[in-house]
């Protein structure tokens, strides 16, 4: 069934407007899966603060060149084309992108844009094995707390030492 004209807008101005807000945008192709495995993509890239969309491949170009954006034509990608704009993680949506193809072999990654940057799948994938941002959070709490744990931990051996040495006194005095 053909979409209408002013359809067609409505579609390129949202998609544009997912496009600016988005840190990450990784672009798959679908075909071969079944309703559930796509629901269950969309629902963990909601999740990770994203959004999983299917897209004319027609109607996503308008909105690459309206955008500027060179090195990439969704006309030349093959199968079925559907985008996961990564808008509040980017490391958390390639995360789960990644996660699910590993375990169904699809989507297939066809390629990313980050920061206006194309990103070949190799590297989509690279940025899905980074560590998370709460991962990253708690190694550097962790290192803000290393300093502290060590000198409590010095000032307790010296409270020890000293029990350990009065202990030993009255030991001998009975």
């Amino acid at each position: 069934m053909a979409i209408t004209r002013q359809k067609k807008e409505e579609v390129v101005k949202d998609i544009s407007k997912e496009l600016e807000a988005s840190k990450v945008v990784i672009f798959t192709d679908f075909k071969g899966m079944d309703t559930p495995s796509i629901l269950r993509l969309r629902n963990e890239v909601r999740e990770s603060g994203g959004r999983y969309v299917v897209v004319k491949k027609s109607l996503l170009k308008r909105v690459l060149d309206e955008k500027k954006i060179e090195g990439i034509n969704p006309i030349d990608m093959e199968g079925q084309v559907a985008v996961a704009f990564g808008m509040s993680d980017a490391v958390a949506t390639a995360k789960v992108v990644n996660t699910i193809r590993k375990e169904l072999e699809k989507p297939a990654i066809i390629a990313g844009l980050m920061d206006g940057k194309v990103l070949e799948m190799d590297e989509v994938i690279q940025l899905a094995s980074l560590p998370g941002r709460d991962e990253l959070l708690a190694k550097l709490v962790g290192s803000i707390n290393a300093p502290i744990s060590g000198f409590v931990n010095v000032l307790g051996g010296t409270l020890r030492s000293l029990v350990y040495a009065l202990n030993a006194i009255k030991e001998q005095k009975n």
